[in-house]
């Protein structure tokens, strides 16, 4: 069974003055616990077993919740050293780039502009490699380097500070607690409470907890009164039934206190392992501005495709971005399961590796690949619906020279047809026009012998040596390209 991982984002209402100051005075207990478990970790001061005694001696703090200190310090850690790889990596690769681009200009003004950037760049890649020969991680400032920059010149004050360092609590389950022992969700006389172990002990050292009313989140129609959308409080309900564990994290931003609640919903429902009964599988393209969809069917021949273009990702805001995200995701799966259709999807892999111009990077930095095929990805499985991730190699270009002008499609939905035929493991040949008219009869024996990725990459060469790579000239210019005029 797939594991399905959805994060509730709930609030606490109703909080009295004493509550809030109880719930504040926690957080900026387990926060100073949690940076003081972060600078023994990195000066690797002690092991984590004897870190979590002396976390809970020197804080007040139970076992569990220093075990959830010490955890959420040691997982900044771990982040941080997969970004430095990460990021040694991407500017590596930018200054090759950069390197590469430098050689060819003969433009004095461009030199001098492309070797102010080189330079940057190489400081930026001796930075990261050097925190990888120490063994070192950047500086990590809790509350935000922008935050604390603004503290440095008066423009924020010192208990604004201390509130975004010191506004969150998390907390792991226990399966064998039945939840959430420190942050557990309860229900009386139908309404829902989170019910927090705060630092004050009674006479026998147990934690005084108090409970605070919760509201999860469940949209009624103003016309019908039914749900719209999800019902997370339902959701949220059925898993506390099955005494499976939960992770809640307390977040307070802008006055107001949040819990965020991860749960497993594979836990609540049998999911099915899909439709293994689908007649056709759509391919999906994902584009800056849209998604380009194309069925075909189980013998890979092409049916139908659309666009659907979304202009506004390119400029929205995150929120106003993600709900556009969400309808066209939403979109999808109910055009796959009326046409009984399994979901083919590029397995993207998003790295900053390449030295692209402003304009370009503010475009695809504000498009969220990786959140719109992860939410399809879970919508998919909800919805029951079988989903392949397929590789990226070629499927732009292949759909260009063998699909755009054979059906008269937009290169997107060409290349979605690559995607969409690539999920049944169809063999996409280079045709015989192609090789006839770009390959050179001597070659064509050595040609027919490399592989199928080596024969487009030479067809793909042919072409850019010709100018022809670009979609509107191909498919403007096609027959003088192929000799045909």
């Amino acid at each position: 069974m797939k594991i399905i991982k959805t994060t509730i984002r709930a609030v606490l209402i109703n909080i009295t003055p004493e509550m809030e100051e109880k719930i504040d005075e926690f957080m900026a207990t387990f926060s100073s616990a949690t940076r003081f478990s972060f600078n023994k970790l990195l000066k690797n001061n002690m092991k984590k077993g004897e870190l979590e005694k002396v976390i809970s001696r020197k804080y007040k703090l139970n076992i569990r919740q220093s075990k959830d200190a010490v955890e959420k310090a040691s997982q900044i850690i771990l982040s941080q050293k997969q970004l430095l790889k990460s990021y040694y990596d991407n500017y590596k690769s930018k200054v090759a780039k950069v390197e590469k681009e430098l050689s060819k200009t003969k433009s004095k003004k461009k030199i001098n502009s492309l070797r102010k950037k080189l330079d940057k760049r190489k400081k930026k890649l001796e930075f990261y490699e050097e925190h990888i020969k120490n063994k070192t991680i950047p500086k990590v400032i809790f509350g935000g380097r922008k935050n604390f920059i603004k503290r440095c010149k008066g423009l924020i004050t010192n208990k604004e500070w201390k509130d975004l360092r010191d506004n969150n609590y998390y907390s792991r389950g226990d399966k064998t607690k039945k939840g959430n022992p420190n942050l557990r969700i309860i229900v009386k006389n139908n309404m829902t409470y989170l019910e927090i172990s705060t630092l004050e002990k009674t006479e026998t050292n147990r934690a005084i907890k108090i409970k605070v009313p919760i509201y999860l989140p469940q949209k009624l129609s103003k016309k019908t009164g039914k749900i719209n959308g999800r019902n997370y409080r339902q959701m949220v309900l059925d898993y506390l039934i099955t005494g499976e564990a939960y992770k809640v994290e307390l977040i307070k931003k802008s006055g107001k206190l949040y819990a965020h609640i991860t749960i497993d919903e594979s836990k609540i429902k049998e999911y099915e392992k899909g439709i293994n009964n689908y007649i056709g599988v759509i391919g999906i393209d994902t584009n800056p501005d849209g998604l380009a969809l194309t069925k075909v069917d189980l013998d890979g021949n092409y049916k139908w495709s659309i666009y659907l273009k979304r202009s506004e990702l390119l400029y929205a805001r995150t929120n106003r971005r993600e709900n556009l995200i969400g309808e066209l995701v939403k979109e999808v799966t109910r055009i796959a399961k009326e046409e009984k259709c399994a979901i083919s999807i590029e397995n993207l892999k998003f790295k900053n590796d390449k030295d692209i111009k402003r304009k370009f990077s503010r475009i695809i930095h504000q498009f969220i690949y990786s959140k719109l095929l992860s939410m399809l990805e879970v919508r998919a499985k909800r919805e029951n619906i079988e989903v392949f991730k397929v590789k990226t190699q070629f499927t732009s270009k292949i759909g260009l020279y063998k699909y755009s002008h054979q059906y008269g499609l937009y290169i997107h939905n060409a290349a979605s047809i690559v995607i969409a035929r690539r999920a049944l493991d169809f063999n996409e040949k280079v045709p015989k026009i192609l090789k006839d008219k770009l390959i050179d009869k001597k070659e064509l024996d050595k040609f027919n012998k490399y592989n199928n990725w080596k024969q487009w990459s030479i067809i793909n060469k042919k072409i850019k040596k010709k100018g022809g790579e670009k979609p509107g000239l191909w498919q403007t210019y096609r027959k003088s390209f192929l000799n045909f005029v």
